[in-house]
């Protein structure tokens, strides 16, 4: 089974990190401009991303009809399910756009100043438009993916960064005739790169090397009860993900009461789990995928040996990383981050320890969840992400700082206990999903 997830989960974690680093590429930039016009995009992309995030949950839920459509080789479903997919993308990408035309109410209501919140109006009235396009690009990679052929989409994002990098500097700050647009010009650098993404993604699904799906006869027609059905899925995806990436963001709020060295030291914790935890992503779409095929053939032992191979997978990564973020710790605070405060180093260097023990558990959680996905088991598991997190987590971080001399550190360790709390839920859920599969195919097999 490890045989059939690395291939798939190599190539969508590598197209995950190059879609981080387009985000990372528009923030490189600014900095350019001046502090005051990082920090008004550095919140213009928290609340982009956690727009983006909601519509990736809603519109990942065609990946699993997707994988099971092309496991029953039945090819008129793929086409169908996949244009149902896109429609959904438009839809809900145009929410989205709409709300973050609204940034700076936004932030203005959370207590941001006017001066940030206008700047960061500026980049997402640029990069809004570009949310539709991200989500049709999350479709087709849902639909790659489910035929087991995710390479193309991975090489038209490894592409978008390159391209991303000098679209910016041109919008950003001009050149010869053309004019710099500032913030507003990284922006809709960015918009342009996914819609270019889309169409050769396009492009490459109506080329010769996916005939076989006939994807160019497709009805273009909306199905209200097919996308009803993939938002009620996708609704609680959506929910999950905000849930789980928002937990450790709020949670800095709690830091703040410790002190600016605390909060530091939670910051950089908080962007190194961020940054190693987005390749597990890969594997959590790889699971989706094999989950779903299991599913399809009514083939319980798949389904076990997929759990088996990702907990080998998510422990290896994890644990083999973890090592090497612990040895590199001084380096990575000094040199990455430009750490030089002596308490606030001090502080990291004891708090990198619950950084990785919490990457370690949420590694095997994303990948696990994937699983869930491709089973379209997704109410319970967003139910007891919200518990873990937001209760177990949350009221067991609070106390441990507030009643022992553990100060801020206990409130990583309440992350890490609320993550522990979701990791065996997802364990014992699997399990579930094993033997109800097992059952219910010994059930109709012939006597």
């Amino acid at each position: 089974m490890t045989g059939k997830v690395l291939p798939l989960g190599l190539p969508l974690a590598i197209g995950f990190v190059a879609q981080l680093a387009i985000s990372f590429t528009d923030a490189a930039l600014v900095t350019r401009l001046g502090a005051r016009e990082l920090a008004g995009v550095t919140l213009a992309l928290s609340v982009f991303s956690m727009t983006m995030l909601f519509g990736l949950g809603i519109v990942t839920a065609a990946t699993p009809k997707l994988a099971a459509a092309h496991r029953s080789r039945d090819t008129g479903a793929v086409r169908t399910w996949y244009v149902q997919g896109a429609w959904l993308a438009v839809l809900v990408g145009l929410l989205g756009t709409a709300v973050l035309w609204q940034t700076r109410d936004i932030l203005t209501l959370l207590g941001q100043s006017p001066s940030s919140a206008r700047i960061a109006q500026r980049y997402n009235t640029g990069a809004a438009v570009g949310l539709p396009f991200f989500l049709l690009y999350v479709n087709a990679r849902g639909l790659l993916t489910g035929v087991g052929r995710p390479k193309p989409v991975t090489w038209v994002m490894l592409a978008a960064v390159p391209v991303n990098l000098g679209l910016g500097c041109l919008l950003t700050f001009g050149a010869g005739p053309v004019p710099g647009l500032g913030v507003f010009g990284a922006g809709l650098a960015s918009t342009l790169v996914r819609a270019l993404v889309v169409v050769a993604v396009t492009a490459v699904l109506l080329g010769g090397g996916f005939r076989e799906l006939a994807l160019r006869g497709a009805r273009l027609v909306p199905r209200p009860a097919m996308l009803l059905d993939l938002a009620r899925v996708g609704v609680w995806i959506g929910a999950r993900i905000l849930l789980g990436e928002g937990f450790l963001p709020v949670l800095a709020f709690f830091v703040a009461r410790f002190g600016a060295d605390a909060t530091t030291a939670h910051a950089i914790g908080l962007r190194l789990e961020s940054l190693v935890v987005v390749f597990a992503l890969g594997f959590s779409g790889a699971a989706t995928t094999v989950a779903a095929w299991a599913r399809a053939d009514g083939d319980w032992r798949a389904l076990r040996d997929l759990r088996s191979s990702l907990l080998l997978i998510g422990l290896v990564y994890s644990l083999g990383l973890s090592a090497v973020i612990l040895a590199s710790s001084g380096f990575t605070g000094r040199v990455v981050f430009g750490l030089h405060e002596p308490k606030a180093e001090g502080m990291l260097h004891k708090l990198v320890f619950l950084v990785v023990a919490y990457f370690v558990v949420d590694t095997l959680i994303t990948m696990s969840m994937g699983y869930l996905v491709g089973l379209s088991d997704t109410r319970l598991p967003t139910l007891v992400v919200a518990a873990g997190y937001w209760v177990v987590g949350l009221g067991t971080g609070v106390l441990l700082s507030e009643l022992t001399p553990l100060d801020f550190y206990g409130l990583w360790l309440g992350v890490i206990t609320g993550g522990c709390v979701i990791a065996v839920f997802v364990f014992a859920r699997t399990g579930q999903h094993i033997a109800s599969l097992a059952n219910s195919t010994t059930e109709e097999a012939p006597e």
